[in-house]
């Protein structure tokens, strides 16, 4: 009994005290809950959108050089793949392919031809003068091998 009482007296004094703070608390701890939630979502769908445009680079510029008739008329289509992939997912003039070959010449009827796409992706809304202090950019690197054909080439015989 007497603690029912008791209990009462208690539950009449915290209700009288807190009408209408729930509101603001929800909103606050909503905030704070939300924003961090929200930047984690931006950042990585900006490094999804990296990690596809490195692995298209890659893969396309391969594909691109193997179909060539020359070396050279090669090396230009793959750069110019590698470029529309990263234009493609929103890194303009970014991002970087090389090509090496398993032969020389390079499109040598059964040899190999491998890129490698290198991009630097920047974390969105972290400011300049902290960008010395804080980890702000992720390096992503893809790799593709692609094959010469071997009846379709323009080298020697195999």
């Amino acid at each position: 009994m007497m603690l029912a009482r008791l209990l009462v007296r208690l539950r009449t004094r915290l209700g009288h005290g807190d009408r209408g703070s729930a509101v603001i608390e929800f909103v606050v701890v909503g905030i704070l809950i939300t924003m961090p939630v929200f930047y984690l979502v931006i950042a990585l769908a900006r490094l999804q959108a990296g990690a596809y445009a490195v692995t298209q680079a890659a893969r396309e510029s391969t594909r691109a050089y193997v179909t060539a008739s020359s070396d050279g008329v090669g090396m230009g289509r793959a750069r110019a793949a590698a470029r529309l992939a990263f234009d493609d997912q929103g890194f303009t003039g970014r991002g970087d392919v090389s090509i090496k070959c398993s032969a020389q010449p390079c499109l040598t009827r059964g040899a190999s031809v491998g890129a490698s796409a290198d991009l630097g992706v920047d974390l969105p809304f972290i400011p300049n003068f902290l960008r010395s202090a804080v980890p702000s950019t992720v390096h992503l690197h893809a790799r593709h091998v692609e094959p010469v054909d071997r009846f379709g080439a323009q080298g020697g015989p195999p």
